[in-house]
């Protein structure tokens, strides 16, 4: 009898637990992002965004740049920039992020995305972030790097162009690596002198 009162308080417990560890995970990355600390790094200016950006969505943006300064770690946020309201967040790991949504759940939104590269990950865009041009709810892209921030304009769905971007990015990326290297630099050095001709290079592909 004495076991089997032992038996149940012990499940009751691990069931306690669980329920916990669930309700505590249970958070919306949303709600992670928002308790997120606002770090004194440097940012943008107002007029580095789009004429069509508020002031609102500036706060929005220039908040996710210092959110997210020297993350190890990838972070989306999906913002109406007419309101500057953060509408959809992911959070994701290492130099990857998925956010997931419905055809019909922006409707009505005026849809931007920003994203951050930790600082290990090279900083212009690479071939997956043309995805914006099969997207077309979203008319902004924007990728907030450790030196610059990158903004893609597309409001059309332009499918022979992604893909044409795709494969011109890895080229230009070869490109840039092979480059770098014939200068016999220092693998640190050699990585900064890559990402610079890589962003130079994707930055005038026409």
């Amino acid at each position: 009898m004495k076991q089997f009162k032992f038996m149940k308080i012990k499940n009751f417990i691990l069931n306690l637990i669980i329920f916990l560890v669930t309700f505590l995970d249970s958070k919306s990355d949303v709600d992670k992002y928002k308790q997120f600390e606002i770090k004194n790094v440097p940012s943008i200016r107002r007029s580095d965004l789009p004429n069509e950006f508020t002031d609102d969505s500036f706060k929005t943006v220039d908040e996710f740049i210092r959110k997210t300064a020297n993350l190890n770690f990838e972070c989306v946020i999906y913002f109406d920039y007419i309101t500057g309201e953060v509408l959809k967040c992911a959070i994701g790991k290492l130099d990857e992020v998925i956010l997931n949504f419905d055809i019909d759940e922006f409707k009505g939104k005026h849809i931007a995305s920003i994203h951050n590269q930790p600082p290990y990950v090279f900083s212009p865009p690479s071939a997956k972030n043309f995805g914006i041009l099969m997207r077309n709810f979203e008319d902004f892209e924007l990728i907030a790097s450790k030196n610059e921030l990158w903004i893609f304009k597309s409001k059309c769905v332009d499918e022979k162009l992604m893909l044409e971007l795709n494969i011109a990015s890895i080229e230009l990326f070869n490109s840039a690596w092979e480059q770098a290297n014939t200068l016999d630099l220092n693998e640190n050095l050699t990585d900064d002198y890559c990402d610079f001709l890589y962003g130079m290079f994707i930055s005038i592909y026409k």
